[in-house]
């Protein structure tokens, strides 16, 4: 579950101007719905959270941000915009790439977790370095399409091109729908005590 926080889903206007999170908004209900399920039938759910500390950036990093910038830390756009399932992990990263984030690969190993599936915002930056980052790592991964999104304005340009990215050059990866992959775990369930589903 990928940054999904205040900063990059609340869809409150703001002076005036329209709303351009409204389907990061729709977004995260959604995937929030699919990983209280997902966790039902046995897979760990992780939250990340993307926090700007200037305290965790290098120098080179820090000439580009300013304080105020987005998800801050300490402030209202860093909280996560859903509440978190029972029983999930949240882990904190402090750059677009959750794969620099030390509490995010450190509980992966920790669990043997071997598959993953994708999901979050935005697909220009946070889920595109999920996904490549995964794929440079050898996970077995898949990325629901109904479950990832970007900022309004660019469904039909940046947006649309990371899909297409994944679709044509990742197909076996991207995935229509949540519920599919929900759908093929519970053919999978096993008698009690035995091992859950496999994400692949």
């Amino acid at each position: 579950m990928i940054d999904f926080q205040n900063d990059f889903c609340s869809p409150e206007v703001f002076d005036g101007a329209p709303a351009t999170n409204t389907h990061n908004a729709q977004t995260a209900l959604r995937a929030n719905a699919f990983a209280r399920r997902a966790g039902d039938l046995g897979a760990r759910v992780v939250y990340t959270r993307q926090v700007l500390d200037f305290d965790h950036l290098t120098d080179r990093q820090r000439r580009w941000e300013t304080p105020d910038g987005l998800c801050a830390a300490g402030t209202w756009g860093a909280e996560l915009f859903v509440p978190p399932v029972p029983n999930a992990s949240v882990v904190v990263k402090h750059r677009f790439d959750c794969w620099q984030s030390p509490s995010f690969t450190g509980l992966l190993d920790h669990y043997d977790i071997d598959g993953l599936v994708i999901c979050g915002v935005e697909l220009v930056c946070c889920v595109l370095y999920a996904v490549m980052g995964a794929a440079e790592r050898g996970y077995h991964y898949l990325v629901p399409q109904d479950l990832v999104s970007g900022q309004d304005p660019g469904d039909q340009t940046d947006n649309k091109a990371v899909r297409d990215f994944l679709r044509f050059n990742q197909a076996e990866r991207a995935v229509e729908s949540g519920d599919d992959i929900l759908a093929g775990w519970r053919q999978q369930l096993p008698g009690p005590g035995l091992p859950g589903p496999d994400p692949r």
